[in-house]
């Protein structure tokens, strides 16, 4: 029985330390949709992420044609079809705005990915 009691304590604490290394996860949800004045991004307001934290971004498509969805200060550009979803993984690495767009149609209204 003392050997338990001797190991425990300290794999209390390494699980302690260990699970507090861990890096966050960001999770957000936007989709291409018929907004007022055209079509752009449902909800419109900018997504907000943290310097140096993942992000999960779930892409969907309420439309009735493909649309793009591009963060071109982070290599992403991909497609998601009518009614689909798809799911978009990055870590911003340093603070600043950048562009959310359809890069299929570039007239449709924009937003930001806000890393602070």
């Amino acid at each position: 029985m003392r050997r338990a009691l001797l190991i425990l304590p300290p794999l209390l604490a390494g699980s302690l330390v260990f699970g507090a290394c861990g890096v966050k996860t960001t999770h957000k949800v936007i989709a291409a949709a018929a907004v007022t004045g055209g079509n752009g991004w449902m909800p419109s307001a900018p997504i907000r992420v943290k310097e140096d934290r993942k992000l999960v971004i779930k892409v969907g498509n309420k439309a009735k044609e493909t649309h793009g969805f591009s963060i071109d200060a982070f290599g992403v550009k991909d497609t998601v079809d009518p009614g689909k979803t798809i799911e978009v993984k990055l870590t911003p690495t340093q603070k600043g705005t950048y562009v959310v767009y359809c890069q299929l149609h570039p007239k449709h209204k924009k937003t930001a990915l806000i890393v602070s």
